[in-house]
């Protein structure tokens, strides 16, 4: 039985967003691929593409052309991105889509006065482009991005930065993601932190150090409970 949220021990939760919140990781490897041919490269295939997930498009940029055999400069890199960026606005949403149970679960939450954020190594514009695309914002009330401040995940900062942008004391938050950079930074900012089954880790969730992991998000509400 999920837990009322009258019970709910946490005032905020910040939530990962690809693999966490959001199935993304076709639309994100479409742009990829069509960064990929403009080169001459062959596309990746979905599989190894999941992947690529979690780390935000610099990272990613490199690592799918160092796949093809290309190990790109800083300024060659930073045009891959900034043409992976452009792709990828085109049409964020064309198979992107929230994992079950997502939107009843965040709505109950606000409706319980929980605040909800967003910390992602996306790029905020494009994280709240495709959150508010989705019905998702509100209810989540701000979303920080790899571009947001000086850190990102795994850096503790980057978690810290967003709750103090919207006013919540750490002491109180919980943190909720798929990656092993998601528990790191959750851990080293002294946060509770739920990993999800779901998400496009290549380490089992299990393995990942989470205070514990859920199988469905509707479970989220009971999981969060137990930790209290």
């Amino acid at each position: 039985m999920d837990a009322r949220p009258a019970d709910f021990p946490f005032r905020t939760v910040v939530f990962d967003l690809d693999g966490t919140l959001i199935d993304s990781a076709e639309d994100v490897g479409a742009a990829v691929n069509r960064v990929l041919a403009d080169h001459g490269l062959a596309p990746i295939d979905a599989a190894t593409q999941r992947t690529l997930m979690g780390e935000g498009g610099r990272v990613r940029t490199r690592k799918a052309f160092a796949l093809r055999g290309q190990e790109l400069d800083d300024i060659a890199l930073s045009a891959r991105v900034r043409d992976f960026v452009r792709y990828y606005a085109e049409n964020p949403i064309a198979h992107t889509t929230a994992y079950p149970g997502v939107p009843e679960t965040l709505r109950r939450l606000d409706a319980a006065g929980v605040r909800l954020g967003v910390c992602t190594n996306k790029y905020e514009d494009s994280a709240r482009d495709i959150l508010a695309r989705l019905g998702l914002m509100p209810p989540i009330a701000d979303a920080a991005g790899a571009d947001s401040f000086d850190v990102r995940k795994p850096h503790p900062g980057h978690i810290l930065k967003l709750l103090a942008r919207m006013g919540a004391d750490p002491a109180t938050a919980l943190m909720v993601g798929d990656s092993i950079h998601d528990v790191a930074a959750a851990r080293a900012a002294g946060l509770k932190v739920i990993a999800v089954s779901w998400g496009y880790t290549t380490v089992p969730a299990r393995e990942l150090g989470a205070d514990t992991v859920i199988e469905r998000f509707a479970d989220l509400l009971e999981a969060a409970t137990a930790l209290a």
